[in-house]
């Protein structure tokens, strides 16, 4: 009997997709296409009997619509709650795993400090309701084998394998404004030209940021999202809201967290993954010629704020990159926007754990940054931030100041919740207020919570 595996059954036609444009991947997958053709021929090899079995894997429901049309014969396993941890690691499988190497004597990490390292990094996979989360196992073998023979975890906490490279939602999320910038133009003298595969796409004038976008930034600014999960669609229905959900939980960068009003709650399943998507969101910026900053001259400066309590370097550095780029000024029209700037930044550095509209205090603080002290235990440094926002035409400074006092009473709340000492003992966290008028940072002052030493600066 003939059984047939295939492993990564959309990875041709993702590729063309991300790298040659909708046009060239219509091409591959119509029906004089060779993947239509070749689907067409697995089908009658399964019908006709010379086919026993056919088992298929691969991450894009896109492909799965466009190349697999009257394919019928199949099962789609992805959301069946029986195979919910068939290519994880549960938490008993990880336990079990770090036991065993601790009993050889040839892990050294106390046991309970590697669990809580790999539950907030590589956890939080769950793929039907109800099921209990698995475990990334690249990520997990990637932490045991580096910590086994250095008898400590790994520098870098994130495994490049299980990098998704930015190019593959670049076409996802970036539009192309060229062709029609270029037919704006055109007269009966210059007829439209064909706007080519070339640096003219790359120009940032011509391109923007789309609908898409807009859901991978809410998803990473205000939480979780309620969204069904779609089976399969076709690729010129990608820009549809469920549909793009979907896509993000087939790549790993959303995951189920519960269910609410039938719907699927999908939220970013571990600290991996939004240090993962705040760099997605950095290279759109800069991609579209938004926003840029210099990342190595950026990450020292963060580095001072976890280590010596330093906050005003780095604040400094983003507010000025914010009023030095004028294109940021077609984007800055309120604080969820600028807010999206400084997370970009913030969220994406090594030395801390970024969380947004964290619970504190009976309210949500904007951002707060956690010290990773289990891989970097002398930074003591953590800071919670609320940022206010004016419009350019509110220039009252009595109304700049009245800003700036909500926000540090806001922060004096948060700080005096319990629980942020309670699971950050080390720690000394500091409030930072901000307001900004536009694009331009107008007041920044610190609060420091009561078991703080005083270390304010205006």
């Amino acid at each position: 009997r003939l059984y047939l595996l295939i492993d990564e059954y959309d990875n041709f036609a993702n590729t063309i997709l991300a790298g040659e444009g909708e046009a060239a991947y219509r091409r591959f997958t119509d029906s004089n296409g060779f993947l239509q053709a070749f689907f067409a021929t697995l089908k009658m090899g399964a019908e006709c009997g010379g086919l026993e079995r056919l088992f298929m894997t691969g991450v894009s429901p896109v492909t799965l619509d466009d190349v697999t049309s009257g394919f019928n014969i199949g099962t789609d396993l992805s959301f069946d709650a029986a195979y919910n941890a068939m290519a994880g690691f549960t938490e008993r499988e990880v336990d079990g795993l770090v036991a065993t190497y601790r009993e050889a004597g040839v892990l050294d990490a106390e046991h309970d400090v590697a669990m809580d390292m790999m539950r907030e990094w590589y956890s939080g996979y769950r793929f039907a309701d109800d099921e209990d989360d698995v475990y990334n196992t690249t990520m997990v073998l990637y932490y045991l084998k580096h910590s086994i023979p250095n008898k400590q975890g790994p520098d870098y906490l994130i495994d490049v394998n299980v990098r998704m490279d930015y190019t593959k939602l670049r076409h996802l999320v970036v539009v192309n404004r060229a062709a029609t910038l270029a037919a704006e133009r055109a007269t009966d003298a210059e007829p439209p030209r064909r706007i080519s595969n070339s640096a003219e796409l790359l120009d940032a004038k011509a391109l923007g940021l789309n609908g898409n976008f807009d859901v991978l930034h809410q998803v990473l600014a205000e939480g979780p999202v309620d969204s069904n999960l779609c089976p399969s669609f076709p690729v010129d229905q990608l820009g549809q809201r469920e549909n793009f959900v979907t896509l993000l939980h087939c790549f790993g960068l959303l995951s189920i967290r519960g269910e609410v009003d039938g719907r699927p709650r999908l939220g970013i399943p571990n600290q991996t993954v939004r240090h993962l998507m705040y760099g997605y969101l950095r290279d759109a910026y800069r991609d579209v010629g938004v926003f840029s900053v210099d990342v190595l001259a950026f990450e020292d400066l963060i580095w001072v704020m976890a280590r010596d309590g330093e906050w005003r370097p780095a604040v400094d550095y983003l507010a000025d990159a914010v009023r030095r780029q004028t294109s940021v000024r077609d984007y800055v029209q309120g604080e969820r926007l600028l807010q999206g700037f400084l997370a970009a930044y913030l969220g994406a550095a090594s030395c801390f754990v970024f969380h947004t509209e964290q619970e504190l205090g009976k309210g949500y603080a904007d951002m707060v940054l956690v010290p990773l002290t289990a891989r970097y235990p002398s930074l003591r440094h953590g800071y919670v931030i609320e940022l206010k926002y004016l419009k350019r035409d509110q220039e009252s400074e009595t109304l700049a100041h009245s800003t700036l006092e909500a926000a540090k009473a806001q922060l004096r709340r948060y700080l005096a919740d319990e629980r942020l000492a309670q699971q950050h003992r080390s720690v000394r966290f500091t409030g930072i207020a901000l307001v900004f008028r536009g694009w331009e940072l107008v007041g920044a002052e610190a609060v420091v919570s009561n078991s703080s030493a005083a270390n304010s600066s205006a």
